[in-house]
């Protein structure tokens, strides 16, 4: 298990140093499964806040073998979820409660519970849009929300101003490819389902990162790398970063090198928080480097990077954070191709004299 750890981070606003460090719990773990097995973890799971308490839903894993030894990938339907207020989390398990196994789609953590948006599952890519609640303190589904315009899976969203942005990812799962979709749906005119915008001027691309800034100089949709991929066997990690301003329906691309593909990322102050990422595909064994664990902090105001720092354990890719009060959640994922971690990261950005 991972102890606790802290990792400083420099940020810059206004051009002053403001000291801050990330304060981690690396000691959650996904609990073991109803038969008493280990818990291998899930990649592409959804996952954020229904009320107070952390809910991780669906995702996918090889619960046998690894891919190059022939393995094959399962799909979850699995509901986890636990009151985060203590040191060690207690987890309830309810099996079985995803409508079906989906993995690799779109969370958005609203008041009302937690939305979940597309997906897939081995042989297909979803359309479908649903919230995951409570009430009289039972998990339930909802499926009133409109189905996405197309099915999407490897895509990537945010909330901006009442408005969900979908942006990227692929149709279907055989001769796969990345796309360019960008759609938004406005939660205040949910009866005129999901519009389709004016997509980036660049590749197309799946596991890409996205933020939302609702305040500030530059606010907008925030898009970052991700990887283009096509039916031919091409495919080309993409390093490249785009704003989407809402008040010009009009896309800026940024200038920078982003290697932040199948990362997360979050917003603190006036500077958006990447961690991990991978910037090169490399074949899957048990010697693989593993993903990035790298840290980095952008400034949308002065356009550039303002710190990079390294922590000491693996950061996992193709997962989600979710966000409670000052406190963020990284939850489970891939650190090797094929390998999954069980644990959930709790991390607290503070002042460095704190």
């Amino acid at each position: 298990m991972i102890a606790m750890s802290t990792t400083s981070v420099m940020y810059a606003m206004d051009n002053l140093p403001l000291p801050c460090r990330i304060e981690w719990n690396n000691s959650n773990s996904l609990p073991p499964l109803p038969d008493n097995e280990q818990n291998r973890g899930v990649a592409g799971a959804f996952s954020g806040f229904v009320g107070d308490e952390l809910v991780i839903a669906g995702g996918a894993n090889f619960p046998d073998k690894m891919p190059w030894e022939g393995g094959k990938k399962n799909w979850e339907r699995t509901l986890y979820h636990a009151y985060t207020d203590t040191l060690d989390f207690q987890w309830g398990i309810i099996t079985d409660f995803l409508p079906a196994a989906i993995a690799y789609g779109v969370s958005i953590q609203l008041a009302e519970g937690l939305l979940c948006i597309g997906g897939c599952d081995m042989k297909r890519c979803f359309d479908d849009v649903f919230l995951i609640y409570k009430e009289g303190g039972v998990f339930k589904l909802s499926y009133d929300w409109p189905s996405l315009p197309v099915p999407l899976a490897n895509a990537t969203g945010a909330l901006l101003n009442n408005k969900i942005y979908i942006a990227g990812g692929q149709k279907k799962m055989i001769e796969e490819e990345a796309t360019n979709h960008f759609f938004v749906l406005d939660l205040d005119r949910k009866d005129k389902g999901w519009v389709a915008l004016p997509s980036w001027d660049g590749n197309p691309r799946g596991y890409a990162v996205s933020v939302a800034f609702e305040d500030g100089e530059y606010p907008g949709f925030y898009l970052f790398s991700g990887r283009d991929y096509r039916s031919s066997g091409y495919v080309e990690v993409l390093t490249d970063g785009h704003r989407y301003d809402p008040d010009i329906n009009r896309w800026t691309q940024l200038q920078g090198f982003f290697p932040v593909m199948a990362g997360t990322a979050l917003v603190n102050l006036d500077n958006i928080v990447f961690f991990g990422g991978v910037t090169k595909l490399l074949p899957g064994s048990y010697e693989h480097p593993g993903f990035e664990n790298i840290i980095r902090v952008y400034s949308p105001m002065s356009n550039t990077f303002v710190h990079e720092g390294i922590v000491s354990f693996p950061v996992p890719v193709t997962t989600h954070i979710a966000i409670r009060e000052n406190k963020f959640y990284i939850t489970s994922g891939e650190i090797k191709p094929g390998i999954r971690i069980p644990l959930v990261y709790e991390g607290q950005i503070v002042p460095l004299e704190q």
